[in-house]
């Protein structure tokens, strides 16, 4: 009961910050980093790292779902072409936080950028 109290005042805390509050390259990784470990298991995440995965994962369910009705398309152009079986955001989430490993100057930045141009990276169109 108290975990579902504090995700709740969790999302209504996200939920007050302004539109202008973009989410940095370093707080995605810092999340998803966190949803990492939990998936691999190796390790108890703190309640807040359960936390911060169960928002990259809803993140990256977002980021998807949006791509997915624009066919993956930004102002008309497809950026990625992902595999006939589809991309799932537990991979999505691996293909971002290794990017974003990778290019630390892109964590100052704006995450959702990041994410995009990790996920065009390694799903290029041929």
């Amino acid at each position: 009961m108290r975990f579902l109290l504090i995700a709740l005042a969790t999302l209504l805390l996200g939920a007050s910050l302004p539109a202008s509050a973009a989410v940095t390259g370093q707080e995605l990784l810092t999340r998803c980093a966190a949803a990492e470990k939990s998936l691999d298991g190796k390790e108890q995440p703190t309640g807040e790292e359960a936390l911060d995965g169960m928002w990259c994962m809803g993140y990256m369910s977002g980021l998807l779902d949006g791509f997915s009705v624009n066919d993956y398309t930004v102002g008309g152009a497809k950026v990625m072409c992902v595999p006939e079986t589809g991309l799932t955001r537990t991979q999505a989430l691996r293909v971002v936080t290794k990017w974003l490993r990778d290019h630390p100057d892109a964590l100052p930045k704006n995450g959702r950028r990041g994410a995009l141009l990790a996920l065009a990276n390694a799903y290029p169109c041929k």
